[in-house]
């Protein structure tokens, strides 16, 4: 039976819907993989998403992140054996010391991926794979507000929104798979797979709720503000929230769901990439 990542990932991130449904969509689009270990997770971050993916019983081996914080909130979920404080370019690892590399959605945050990528080829095996998640190089052009801008006949609107996008998620780069076979055997990997996911229609759903943080998408159509207001870590101690998070989970993983399910259609791109690469024999 196919797993329903969008309601476990509403149940995560119930404060920020947005974020759950397109997590949904890029762990629906890795679910179907095997995974080999040892695996380590590169750039697991609070280990939500590790959970998900992995489970608990320390299903991954290793989770590896820069922050300090978010490390804590990793190790204390279960999902990894153990997890490192380290960056991408400088893993603290032996040659060959893993089966599998997973990253979701971390090296689009990265200005320079090329030292990252020869740092991963390193540290894989032999015969071991290199499985990531990006936005796409059709992102910037799917949103929806840059939609709308092209429509009105505004290409600097459309461009400026981007522009906009980018530094607000911290974006510095949209490769294509081409782009991306290229960086890869340059640092000694093969591609093996490239799958564009999150269908435009999906895409620019996403980029309103996500413009308005639970705004037109939210059961209770709050603006922004109120919303940000009652998920806010301060008011936890009224009680509320868990209410609250039941009503979301139960609401939007039903109203969600024909997005969720949205396949890109054959030929067509989407705005996130599903990559596989594998070190070249």
């Amino acid at each position: 039976m196919t797993r329903n990542y969008l309601v476990q990932l509403l149940d995560a991130y119930w404060f920020a819907p947005s974020v759950a449904l397109w997590r949904a969509i890029e762990l629906r689009a890795v679910g179907e993989l095997e995974y080999a270990r040892p695996l380590l997770d590169l750039g697991c971050g609070d280990g939500l998403i590790g959970r998900i993916a992995f489970g608990t019983e320390r299903q991954a081996d290793v989770g590896l992140d820069p922050w300090l914080e978010q490390l804590r909130h990793a190790a204390a979920l279960g999902v990894y054996r153990h997890v490192d404080q380290g960056i991408g370019d400088a893993l603290p690892y032996a040659d060959g010391s893993f089966s599998t590399i997973f990253s979701n959605s971390v090296l689009e945050h990265i200005p320079d991926v090329t030292p990252v990528l020869h740092e991963v080829s390193r540290v894989l095996r032999p015969a071991g794979q290199f499985v990531f998640t990006v936005p796409s190089d059709a992102f910037p052009e799917m949103l929806d507000g840059y939609a709308l801008r092209i429509a009105a006949g505004d290409p600097r609107g459309a461009e400026a929104y981007v522009s906009a996008t980018d530094a607000r998620l911290e974006h510095h780069h949209y490769y294509t798979p081409q782009e991306w076979a290229a960086l890869l055997s340059d640092a000694g990997m093969a591609l093996q797979r490239a799958e564009y996911y999150m269908a435009s229609d999906v895409e620019r759903f996403w980029d309103r709720v996500d413009r308005h943080w639970a705004g037109s998408g939210h059961p209770c159509r709050l603006t922004g503000w109120v919303w940000r207001a009652l998920v806010s870590p301060r008011f936890r101690p009224l009680g509320y929230q868990k209410v609250l998070q039941r009503l979301v989970v139960a609401y939007l993983g039903r109203r969600w769901r024909p997005y969720y399910d949205t396949e890109v259609d054959p030929g067509a791109k989407g705005g996130g990439l599903l990559v596989v690469a594998q070190p070249k024999e």
